[in-house]
């Protein structure tokens, strides 16, 4: 009789605790949800997930409060995240580069496949490779003939170590061999600044390259993408320059693996219906990003198609031996 009385009683507890997190799940959010951004603020990393947040935010209810924590390439925001409490209170917005990229070149305290719960992938930045506009090189041609006759003479800054801003400009130096002085940057805003101040010789950019291009203030030499940008149909992409290599880099939306599904289910709804709104649209527009839409599952298996393809090309350049951090 005692032992019956003592399971009534588990499985009663039971019973409440499964209404309470349903409840829960279904009055979320009830509070002002944090979007931590891993890049400095006025990138194009910071300013799409303001404008994607400000959409969302009209969606869910609550306040979605951006929170910039630059640093280690973008694995410093991703890391604070997986530190709290994993109930969608606090998101991470990240393009998929820091996750699969730049943690195959550098240990990352997390696993690609296994420690994030993918809610959206939201837009894609233009990037290319820009020099002042009085600065001698005319074409990517004539700056990497300079650079082979100048070893360790050119400064170039990137959005960070292992990014695809990084990348891009790995491959171009293991094709031809050449030493160069690389000046990693917490944000396209930073590197811009530092290449318009005359302390760096060119750089590697996201979106942020687009005003100082139009204005006439810095000089495009090749797009990193595999199509030709739109704003720029004059300017050669790298793959027809000869290299092998396009932007593999989606923003996006991450939360813990172990959020609860109803809350992931809720975040995800959310965060589509703000891909809609012609407010977000506009936005991108402005900055120059280019809105694209992965539900969870897609970018799921766009981590893992990437993760592949981008551990054979670290390799086969000899970039890396191997990945520096297990996918799961």
């Amino acid at each position: 009789m005692k032992t019956k009385s003592v399971f009534s009683i588990f499985l009663l507890s039971a019973v409440l605790l499964a209404f309470s997190v349903q409840t829960a799940g279904a009055q979320y959010p009830e509070r002002p949800i944090n979007l931590l951004v891993g890049f400095a603020a006025g990138g194009s990393m910071d300013l799409s997930a303001r404008a994607l947040a400000a959409s969302a935010e009209k969606v869910l209810g609550q306040p979605i409060i951006i929170e910039n924590k630059p640093g280690g390439t973008g694995m410093v925001a991703l890391a604070a995240m997986l530190a709290q409490k994993p109930d969608g209170y606090t998101l991470c917005a990240t393009p998929s580069s820091v996750i699969i990229r730049v943690s195959q070149i550098q240990k990352a305290p997390f696993k690609p496949f296994t420690s994030f719960r993918p809610i959206i992938g939201f837009t894609e930045p233009q990037l290319g490779i820009v020099v002042k506009s009085d600065a001698p090189w005319k074409t990517l041609k004539d700056l990497v003939s300079y650079a082979q006759k100048n070893p360790n003479k050119l400064k170039y800054g990137t959005t960070g170590i292992g990014s695809t801003t990084h990348a891009a400009v790995d491959e171009i130096a293991a094709k031809h061999k050449l030493r160069m002085i690389h000046i990693p940057y917490k944000g396209s805003m930073e590197a811009l600044t530092a290449l318009l101040g005359g302390h760096i010789d060119f750089a590697s950019l996201t979106s942020e390259l687009i005003p100082p291009v139009k204005s006439g203030q810095s000089r495009l030499l090749a797009v990193i993408s595999e199509n030709r940008s739109p704003l720029f149909s004059d300017i050669p992409t790298l793959k027809e320059l000869g290299y092998d290599f396009a932007n593999d880099a989606v923003f996006a939306v991450v939360a813990p693996a172990n959020i609860p599904a109803d809350v992931a289910k809720k975040l995800e709804d959310a965060f589509a219906v703000a891909t809609k709104s012609k407010e977000y649209l506009d936005s991108l527009d402005k900055i120059g990003m280019i809105p694209v839409y992965y539900d969870g599952n897609k970018f799921s298996e766009f981590l893992r198609t990437y993760w592949g393809k981008i551990n054979k090309h670290l390799t086969a350049t000899g970039i890396i031996k191997e990945a520096a951090t297990a996918p799961e």
